[in-house]
């Protein structure tokens, strides 16, 4: 029984981090950061600043409000080494973000946003190749709320910084073998379902300065966030003599990593500007999970944390914008986001290896309005798992993401 268990937590431990680290963490969210996907922190000027770099408050002259409608659609293809496939289900990604900006004077200005940094939920097969040893269902969704200021010093520099507030919940869907745990044939399969959420805050800090009229750089940072989670496990169709697994507290916790980014941006022209940007995340510093579940504890074969073994990852990008017309923008970029998974605890529900984003995008606008859509390929090399903690998960896995951002801009 205790073979079976323990792979279903690392399962539940890799899935409930990696939404949280740069494995599968969402990607820049307006359409305006995602057509210049590498190099947001100079040019990015919509209202997204709010959480992106809150020293670039000071440049918005008027309030302005943006939308975002952000839809994702992929899939994840598994070959195992003895050929049985699988592929992953549902594969439409919902998300969007809303934020507000305005100047208070004329060095002063506020901003509050509201986006899902971290969530992505991934589906296998109920009765597919990982039916016993990987969660069919895995569901972080993190709701981030940001107030930020941003304060400009002179005509060369401006700082800003920002809360992050979350609202996390954490939902692990589990099917599991209750004849071959127990010995007892003609027992029907059951699910282990955890299901908590939970509170974090942390803050953040950007600073923009000008090195002359054409050179202008970045720096921003931000703290680590812990999320607390409570809940309660579920464990159904035991329908053993004895055993009686009903509903018990469930708790974890999970650490957003901190991160630190550097970003350049040269204008060429007047109507080009080009700017690349740094990014390291601190994934690292989170070495283990805890898994409580109460009275169901035994079910652990003992275990009350899983180590993680994760490594610190890096972004790096480019990004250009061209002012075609007056009322035309065109941009495009590139980003590669490093994975701080390794082969020994890849997991099949967070389908992701080091990623390279391409993307293209246009504003358009109109009096105080403005329509902006990119779209974005994320392509990954097919991962060749060997020697992972779970021996199901080893075999090869083939990645294919589309991402359409569409965002609306009104200033007041």
């Amino acid at each position: 029984m205790n073979r079976l268990i323990v792979p279903l937590f690392l399962v539940f431990c890799a899935t409930t981090f990696s939404f949280a680290a740069d494995g599968v963490r969402t990607l820049p969210d307006t359409a305006e950061a995602m057509g210049m996907a590498g190099g947001k922190l100079i040019l990015l000027d919509d209202a997204s600043v709010v959480r992106t770099n809150p020293a670039t408050l000071t440049d918005i002259e008027q309030s302005t409000l943006t939308v975002t409608f952000q839809p994702w659609h992929g899939k994840t293809d598994f070959t195992s080494p003895t050929g049985v496939t699988d592929s992953m289900v549902n594969p439409w990604k919902l998300t969007g973000s809303l934020y507000y900006a305005t100047p208070i004077n004329d060095t002063l200005s506020a901003g509050l946003g509201i986006s899902a940094p971290y969530g992505v939920s991934i589906s296998w097969p109920r009765e597919g190749a990982f039916r016993y040893s990987g969660a069919y269902d895995a569901v972080l969704q993190t709701v981030a709320i940001n107030p930020a200021l941003g304060l400009k010093i002179n005509d060369k520099v401006s700082i800003g910084a920002g809360l992050d507030i979350y609202r996390s919940k954490l939902r692990l869907e589990q099917r599991f073998p209750w004849s071959i745990a127990t010995g007892v044939p003609g027992l029907r399969d059951g699910d282990l379902v955890f299901d908590g959420d939970g509170w974090g805050i942390g803050g953040y800090f950007g600073v923009n300065f000008d090195v002359g009229e054409r050179h202008h750089f970045a720096v921003t940072a931000r703290l680590p966030v812990s999320v607390k989670y409570e809940g309660q496990f579920d464990a159904s169709n035991p329908s053993v003599p004895g055993l009686d697994p009903a509903s018990t507290p469930f708790t974890s916790e999970i650490e957003h990593p901190g991160s630190v980014a550097v970003g350049y941006g040269f204008d060429v022209t007047e109507k080009l500007s080009i700017g690349v940007d740094f990014e390291w995340s601190q994934n690292s510093t989170h070495d283990d999970v805890p898994l409580n579940i109460g009275a169901n504890q035994p079910l652990l074969g003992g275990a009350t944390a899983i180590p993680l073994n994760w490594e610190d990852s890096i972004n790096i990008g480019v990004g250009a914008e061209y002012e075609l017309t007056e009322n035309l923008t065109l941009r495009a970029g590139y980003l590669y986001s490093d994975s701080p998974m390794s082969q020994a605890t890849y997991n099949p529900s967070v389908p992701a290896d080091d990623r390279h984003i391409i993307s293209v995008g246009a504003g358009y606008t109109w009096g105080l309005n403005t329509i902006d859509i990119a779209y974005s390929m994320l392509t990954m090399d097919s991962s060749d798992i060997r020697g992972n903690v779970v021996p199901a998960f080893n075999g090869n896995y083939d990645y294919d993401w589309d991402i359409l951002t569409i965002s609306y801009t009104r200033r007041f």
